[in-house]
């Protein structure tokens, strides 16, 4: 006796189901594509430390990093002024701001201090400091040698390459329009040191940590600095690294999105590790507005650098 078969759906019923399935798809796809496009727009603005092209370029991979975890648009800012810079957080042109220390002071009542984030080093450090060196063979021995020298500083933005050696600069009696020869500011850490290498300025102010990274470059590239080629006559004070804030008024759960994805970030992760080189970062940890008092004494006593 022939085996029976449980009979089949009859094919149009099954064709009806699947396009039933499909339109239900397109319309919950349609639906979440047009919220995400009434979703406001995130908009970091970074305070540039070099050139604001390079610094808008080297933003950009987190820029795709924070939009894959946060799943909404976000927008890279990079004012060319620190005036202009100060008119975006105050008008609120932009919900974060990514900034050098000192700046976060000056506008910290623009702020939700609740809810700060610091930058670490590449290191993995949550301060540094900045660091003046010449060329080893420059007969530059001390600050005090400084005098009738040109000396090549970082963007007046820089806490590290600008307000610190600037003040260590005056606490010993070097006065920059009297007794340098000339002063400029350079661009990176790694131009400012290569332009010394190269006898384009007497001295030069860096952060510590890419000081240590050509100290301890052993097989250095035909275009890279010998690692004893540059020594340090001086250090400044310890600086806190580089803030990451959210104006007052954003809402908690942005905040929570962006500032949870920042804290994921892990060098270890070789994905990861590409998005922080770009901006010189070792990831981020919370911070909280004291962490700042140091610097905030310092400031009460020197003043902010000239814009």
């Amino acid at each position: 006796m022939p085996n029976r078969e449980t009979p089949s759906p009859h094919p149009s019923n099954a064709y009806l189901l699947a396009f039933v399935l499909f339109l239900l798809a397109a319309f919950i796809s349609a639906a979440n594509v047009a919220t995400a496009g009434n979703t406001p727009k995130i908009r970091i603005a970074i305070l540039p430390c070099t050139d604001i092209v390079k610094t808008f370029n080297n933003a950009q991979p987190l820029r795709t990093y924070l939009e894959q975890q946060t799943h909404r648009q976000l927008e890279i800012v990079v004012p060319n002024t620190l005036e202009e810079f100060k008119r975006t957080i105050q008008l609120g042109e932009a919900e974060f701001a990514f900034q050098a220390p000192h700046t976060y002071l000056q506008l910290s009542d623009k702020y939700d201090t609740d809810n700060l984030l610091k930058a670490l080093t590449p290191q993995g450090k949550s301060q540094y400091h900045g660091v003046i060196v010449t060329r080893w063979d420059s007969g530059i021995k001390k600050i005090a040698d400084l005098r009738g020298r040109n000396m090549i500083f970082g963007h007046p933005f820089s806490t590290a390459k600008w307000l610190a050696p600037k003040a260590l600069l005056e606490k010993k009696g070097i006065d920059l329009t009297k007794d340098l020869k000339n002063y400029t500011h350079g661009d990176s850490c790694e131009s400012i040191a290569m332009n010394i290498y190269l006898g384009q300025g007497d001295a030069g102010a860096l952060c510590d940590y890419s000081f240590d990274e050509i100290a301890e470059n052993s097989a250095p590239k035909d275009d890279e600095i010998p690692p004893d080629a540059l020594v340090i006559i001086g250090t400044t004070r310890e600086i806190p690294t580089w803030v990451f804030t959210a104006r007052t008024g954003v809402d908690a759960h942005t905040i929570a999105l962006v500032n949870n994805a920042l804290l994921k970030l892990d060098r270890r992760r070789p994905e990861h590790r590409a998005i922080m080189e770009e901006l010189d970062l070792g990831g981020f940890i919370r911070a909280s507005d004291h962490d700042f008092d140091s610097l905030r004494n310092q400031l009460s006593q020197t003043g902010s650098p000239h814009q």
